[in-house]
Formats: structure tokens, C-alpha cells, sequence
């Protein structure tokens, strides 16, 4: 990446995992159902690991294609604007995790599509974490601070089911009962590119939020005119922009001072935290109130 634009691989590589994600995760698949039905996006990891997203990152030795942060970010700002499940954060980063300890089967299965990986963070009390879409997935990650640990899945007992507002997304309660020996634990680092992933993430969200609003207010007519004409409704749509631009930009900018190991590359990933999950909460609200809600 030159100037912050992408380079002609790094295009294809957005073109096929966008093409992917609008044939087999269309965001009209989360529309409200009579009955609220469970994750389906993970019958979709086999044919996910086989594009090879969950290994950007993983060296050859590990399966991997030896693609850096940058080539992640911009897959998971992709997975952002289909709300994909958060799995494919944990997943991507268990493989690399598992690598990091040693184990390259395990990262090279898991980078295959092969094993779902759900994610474990910290509860409201010592001992207690909160699982988000773990039901049935073999391995955790449990993501603690600075620490990531890749756990076997019967480290958490008196899984207790939570209700949250989106019937597509597991949510539990949980106590940490450690069996065995985690297969990787790593610190540092990768804990801080997983919260870039979760950044592109949140841009994805901000931007296909953004462009939903935009479109609308191109059709959507009130007193003979389309209500994009409306100063309002214009102004609203000016701000969800900005707001995505800046949340991209600044985790670009995070992504490539982790990349060239710079000083501040862990204050410019709080940053980008701060700034994309500000844009993705307030775009989502203002596209609401722009489409009558």
C-alpha cells in the first residue's frame, strides 16, 4: 500500500471476498424472521478458509499466504459491511495465535475453515466471561487485555445462555474453569492487530450504514421530491461520511504504524478503537432515523 491506496493485489483481494460475501452472505439474510433462527454464516467457513481469508496472515509454513495486517484490514472492513460473525475475527486471529505457539496444524486447520473459533471476554466478575457466538465451536479465544489465549472450548462450564438483540449472534455467560493447557497464549503484539481487525470491522459497519442512507434518500420521496433534498436529511448523510472517513482513515494509519513497528502504534490503535466504534453506533442510529425509523 502506497499513499493509502491500495495496491492492484490488495484490490483483487477486496473484489473476491466482496463478490464472495454479496453470492453467500447477502445482508438481507439478517432481516427479521417470525422466528428468530441461530448463526447460519458458519456454514460458509469452509468455502471462507478456501479463499483463504482466515490465513492471510499465517505464514506458508502454516498454510498461509504470508500477507501482512494491511491485506487482514481490508478483508475485515469487507466482513464489516456484511455483518459476517464476529467469528471471523476470532478465527483469523486463533490461527495466528496457534501459530504463534508452535502448533501449525492446529493453525493451518483452523485457517482451512476447518474449526469455528468463538470469542471469550471478560464478565462483570473475576472467573466470569462473556462468550459471543461460541455455541458449538470447538475453540475459544479468549481475549483479555493484552493477552489472547486459544482455549479448548471445555474450559468454560455453567454456560448459561443470555438474551441480546440480535437473535444471529450467541451470547453467554460463563465460568472459567481452565481443563488443559491453553494452545497458544500470546501477548503484545496481536492482541493489538485484533483490535484493528475489530476496527475495520466497525469502518465496514459505518460505511455500509452510510451508503444504505445515501441510496434511500435518493428514492425515498416526501412532498414530491426525493428527501435526500432535505436539508436534515443531507446533513445527516454529510456527517455519517465524515464520521466513516475519519474512522478509516485513522485505522489505516493505526495499521500501518503497527505495520513499521512505529512507537505509537499502540496510541494510534486506542485511538482508531475510539473513533470506529463512534462511527459505527452513530451511522447504524442515523441510518435508522433516515429510513422513517
Amino acid at each position: 500500500m502506497i499513499d493509502l491506496h491500495p495496491s492492484a493485489d490488495q484490490v483483487a483481494i477486496i473484489d473476491s471476498v466482496a463478490a464472495f460475501l454479496a453470492d453467500r452472505l447477502p445482508r438481507d439474510r439478517l432481516r427479521p424472521e417470525p422466528q428468530p433462527r441461530a448463526n447460519q454464516d458458519r456454514e460458509a467457513w469452509p468455502d471462507l478458509g478456501a479463499l483463504g481469508v482466515f490465513a492471510l496472515g499465517l505464514p506458508e509454513s502454516s498454510g498461509g499466504a504470508g500477507f501482512g495486517l494491511v491485506e487482514e484490514v481490508l478483508v475485515h472492513r469487507e466482513f464489516g459491511r456484511y455483518l459476517v460473525s464476529p467469528s471471523v475475527v476470532s478465527t483469523a486471529m486463533a490461527a495466528r495465535v496457534a501459530a504463534a505457539g508452535g502448533d501449525s496444524s492446529l493453525a493451518t486447520r483452523i485457517g482451512a475453515g476447518e474449526i469455528v473459533v468463538g470469542s471469550a471476554l471478560p464478565g462483570p466478575s473475576v472467573g466470569r466471561s462473556h462468550l459471543l457466538d461460541a455455541v458449538a465451536a470447538p475453540r475459544v479465544l479468549s481475549w483479555n487485555g493484552d493477552t489472547l489465549s486459544l482455549m479448548d472450548a471445555g474450559a468454560f462450564g455453567d454456560r448459561t445462555p443470555l438474551v441480546g438483540i440480535d437473535s444471529t449472534v450467541s451470547l453467554e455467560a460463563a465460568t472459567f474453569a481452565p481443563t488443559d493447557t491453553p494452545a497458544g497464549v500470546e501477548e503484545g503484539r496481536l492482541p493489538r492487530q485484533a483490535m484493528l481487525l475489530v476496527c475495520a470491522y466497525l469502518v465496514g459497519i459505518a460505511e455500509a450504514t452510510c451508503d444504505q442512507s445515501v441510496e434511500y434518500a435518493k428514492v425515498r420521496e416526501q412532498f414530491g421530491q426525493p428527501i435526500g433534498a432535505f436539508q436534515a436529511v443531507k446533513h445527516r448523510c454529510a456527517d455519517m461520511l465524515m464520521r466513516a472517513s475519519a474512522a478509516w482513515n485513522l485505522t489505516l494509519f493505526a495499521t500501518l504504524a503497527d505495520t513499521a513497528g512505529g512507537g505509537d502504534a499502540g496510541f494510534q490503535a486506542s485511538a482508531a478503537r475510539l473513533i470506529s466504534a463512534d462511527a459505527a453506533l452513530r451511522n447504524a442510529a442515523a441510518n435508522i432515523q433516515n429510513h422513517g425509523g
